[in-house]
């Protein structure tokens, strides 16, 4: 039979084990305090290495910005605003608060526009100091803002003429610029100034342009002229748009022109502004008419809104090398296929090294029939450099028309 224990024995075996705990006096205050400087030094020994990596870390995502979307035209809306122009037909009476009032639209349009329009200074390098080159001032248009930097569209000023490159803008603050992309044929460029360089107060100041439609305009609708027309900053001119049927027949593209009655000077650069502000073309006086060289002429916006945002995110615009134009009826009616119709091959372009001659009729891309220049431009336009496209066509021979196959690899005119 075991043999059991008095209690009070085994607590005095076990009296060695045991504690008395006293809470010291201030223990949580320390305690506080401990946990404040751990944090103090954490707070410090992080913002240091925040401050060592921000520069690796804004070359690391300094290729990585946000791609830049250019909305484009939408036919719907085109086309409600077409059915209400011809329900419109009741006679406009103009009398003296009329005119004012347009007269007050327009200022308050050329406003709005002039918040996105920037003067763009090419200068060169003499004699120790930067000094501005003569005449290569010219307007310039903010477009996009990528979330690294502020992207700008304007003539391209040659890299010779221009060592150092400054954007002002409408606050009169000047900021460092670079070129971002450039396209030959058009002759326009992006221009890129660093978000980061940017101050607060001319953020308060600017905007990004609204790109109106082209297609739209009539003649005969008031449109601005605004940039440098006038070969001076901040100047506008008010007037009707003439003629909105040319096109500019250019390498790979049609590009319709708008001709307005606004006489600037011949080398002026700017956009033509509807009366809501909106950026309808970019003026180009190369285009001018020949003997009406000092009407504002420029490209109407909506065929280039695909150039401007393929130039924005830094991508070279497809290029083939073709100029053509669309067989008519009456070109039909003589023999010739339906499709586009080459009238001319750049040298040492894709299309010559594919084989593509004068006189070859385009009728497919890729299984998408050619129908038109405009389509032939569209499918081009959704290509990249160096992609490997077939083109399908017919070529006239002793027997009349033969088919023709040629592999293409799409490049770049910079």
């Amino acid at each position: 039979m075991e043999e059991q224990k008095d209690p009070k024995e085994e607590n005095q075996e076990y009296s060695f084990l045991q504690e008395t705990i006293k809470e010291k006096q201030g223990g949580i205050r320390k305690f506080f305090f401990r946990a404040a400087g751990w944090g103090l030094v954490f707070g410090v020994c992080a913002s240091l290495s925040f401050f060592a990596l921000k520069p690796m870390l804004d070359e690391r995502f300094q290729d990585n910005p946000q791609e830049v979307t250019i909305p484009q035209d939408e036919d719907e809306v085109e086309g409600e605003e077409e059915n209400q122009d011809q329900e419109q037909t009741e006679p406009v009476i103009l009398n003296d608060d009329s005119y004012r009032q347009m007269q007050q639209e327009l200022k308050a349009a050329s406003v709005k526009a002039g918040k996105s329009m920037v003067e763009i200074v090419g200068r060169t390098e003499g004699q120790g100091e930067a000094k501005e080159a003569s005449g290569n001032n010219i307007s310039g248009l903010i477009v996009a803002d990528n979330g690294r930097e502020l992207l700008v569209l304007g003539k391209k000023i040659p890299e010779e003429e221009a060592e150092k490159l400054q954007i002002v803008f409408c606050d009169g603050q000047s900021y460092p610029a670079s070129l971002k992309k450039s396209d030959s044929i058009l002759g326009f460029g992006i221009y890129a100034v660093n978000r980061a360089d940017i101050l607060d107060t001319t953020w308060t100041q600017i905007e990004t342009a609204t790109l109106g439609s082209s297609n739209v305009v009539k003649n005969g609708d008031v449109v601005i002229a605004a940039g440098r027309p006038f070969g001076v900053n901040e100047a506008v001119g008010y007037g009707l748009v003439v003629s909105n049927e040319d096109r500019a027949e250019l390498t790979d593209g049609h590009y319709q022109l708008l001709r307005t009655d606004i006489t600037g000077i011949e080398n002026g650069s700017g956009f033509v502004v509807n009366r809501d502000g909106a950026v309808v073309a970019v003026i180009d006086q190369n285009m001018a008419e020949e003997g009406n060289e000092k009407l504002i002429t420029g490209y109407g916006i909506s065929d280039i809104k695909n150039i401007i945002e393929c130039l924005s995110n830094g991508k070279s615009v497809p290029y083939i090398g073709i100029r053509g134009g669309d067989v008519t009826n009456e070109i039909e009616e003589a023999g010739v296929p339906q499709g586009i119709y080459v009238k001319e091959v750049e040298v040492e372009s894709p299309a010559m090294a594919a084989g593509i001659q004068s006189g070859d009729v385009i009728t497919c891309i890729e299984d998408i029939q050619i129908t038109s220049y405009d389509i032939y431009h569209s499918v081009l336009m959704r290509k990249s450099e160096g992609d490997k496209i077939i083109i399908k066509g017919l070529r006239q021979g002793a027997d009349g028309y033969v088919d023709i196959e040629f592999n293409v690899t799409v490049g770049s005119k910079k």
